[in-house]
């Protein structure tokens, strides 16, 4: 099932997430987790998750792709933007 040719390319990924941003994440999360607001660490998570994909490694290949008008650029930032909107007003409903 497992094998060791794929195990070294774990440990050997050029992963360039901050020192500084991981660590505030964990202790944003935990801090959360302490408090027990399980929610607040589900948006938490996709906020950093979001800033990761977008500003770090996909964001300079769509503009550089798209040269002046990145489209796909700002639907990424648009819709995610709108995700995190549309979960923090459900989360923090009443329900009835």
């Amino acid at each position: 099932m497992f094998t060791d040719a794929g195990l070294p390319q774990i440990f050997f990924n050029d992963m360039t997430i901050p020192a500084w941003q991981m660590a505030l994440f964990i202790v944003i999360i935990s801090v959360f987790m302490l408090l027990q607001r399980h929610k607040l660490c589900l948006v938490t998570t996709y906020v950093f998750t979001f800033y990761w994909a977008f500003f770090l490694y996909w964001g300079e290949l769509v503009l550089s792709s798209f040269g002046r008008l990145p489209y796909a650029a700002v639907l990424y930032l648009v819709f995610g933007t709108l995700h995190i909107v549309l979960t923090l007003i459900g989360l923090f409903q009443e329900e009835a």
